[in-house]
């Protein structure tokens, strides 16, 4: 590759995949294990998802995986396929519902088939170039994960504050209720921020057992910064200002981005034929680009 295409390419790459600072979400309802926690674990999550969609105005950035969907290759493939796609300035919001169970060492989040542990899930979160992470692990013994999830630019919130918490939680169902809730929303600015949601959970949760006169089994967590700024959802959907042709730019932007992603997957595979394809598609993405920003300013 010469010099001139080398710096056209490096431009592109830093530009991709898109000028703006997006928001995604990865959301798995785990295994149940009967049929009741089956179905609550899948309804929690697909609130989650409404939620996402609601506040993305239903754009496909909005991963939800439940029930037989909801194995640990499938959340593999798809954090890998975000570290391909995403870029410093974007934001991962990652919800996890279910059983988790800690045996003194491994953390494990249930799921159909071959359980995944703690630092598997740790390294994928950290191949993710986005800066700015939020992961709320719903999960019974999730407390065990606390300390070593956390860091720089990534926020933990747990529903247990320890491993030893093992008893099924009740903190998904109050924190997807948290993100359509005007109660959240403390400074009434319609978004809701993971900290507003976090202290609502945590609230409810509280009155539940209060309530029932029972002994709390679960403690929620958190640990990181800028939980006060980082808004995870919007109460009302946005306003539908595009015109037809820019809802058609942004298909097309949405669908070069999915190439890019899965040809940066084939990388090995694909050999020196892989910098020339990559331009090609980087080239066209800009184009496209182009064009939305030129029909935004009109």
């Amino acid at each position: 590759m010469n010099a001139r295409r080398g710096l056209l390419l490096a431009a592109l790459l830093a530009a991709a995949p898109g000028a703006r600072a997006e928001l995604y979400y990865v959301i798995v309802g785990g295994l149940g294990g009967n049929p009741e926690y089956d179905e609550a674990f899948a309804t929690h999550a697909h609130k989650l998802g409404e939620a996402a969609e609601r506040t993305l105005g239903g754009d496909a950035r909005v991963s939800v995986l439940v029930g037989s969907a909801a194995t640990r290759e499938a959340l593999r493939a798809r954090l890998t396929a975000l570290a391909a796609r995403t870029k410093q300035s974007d934001r991962l919001a990652v919800f996890l519902v279910g059983h988790g169970s800690y045996d003194g060492t491994q953390y494990k989040f249930n799921l159909p088939g071959p359980d995944i542990d703690g630092a598997e899930l740790a390294e994928l979160l950290g191949a993710i170039p986005a800066r700015a992470q939020l992961v709320v692990n719903a999960t019974s013994a999730s407390g065990a994960v606390l300390e070593n999830w956390a860091k720089a630019g990534r926020a933990v919130i747990t529903a247990t504050r320890s491993g030893a918490e093992r008893n099924a939680t009740r903190f998904a169902e109050y924190f997807a209720a948290a993100l359509s809730a005007d109660e959240a929303d403390v400074n009434k600015n319609g978004m809701i921020t993971a900290q507003e949601a976090f202290d609502y959970t945590a609230r409810r949760v509280a009155d539940s057992y209060e309530a029932e006169g029972t002994l709390a089994t679960e403690h929620p967590q958190l640990k990181g910064d800028n939980l006060g700024s980082f808004e995870i959802a919007r109460l009302k959907a946005p306003a539908a200002v595009e015109t037809p042709e820019v809802v058609e730019l942004n298909a097309q932007r949405a669908a070069l981005e999915e190439r890019i992603a899965e040809l940066r997957l084939r990388r090995e595979e694909l050999g020196e034929n892989y910098l020339p394809q990559l331009e090609a598609l980087l080239v066209e993405l800009a184009r496209v680009q182009e064009r939305i920003d030129a029909a935004g300013a009109q």
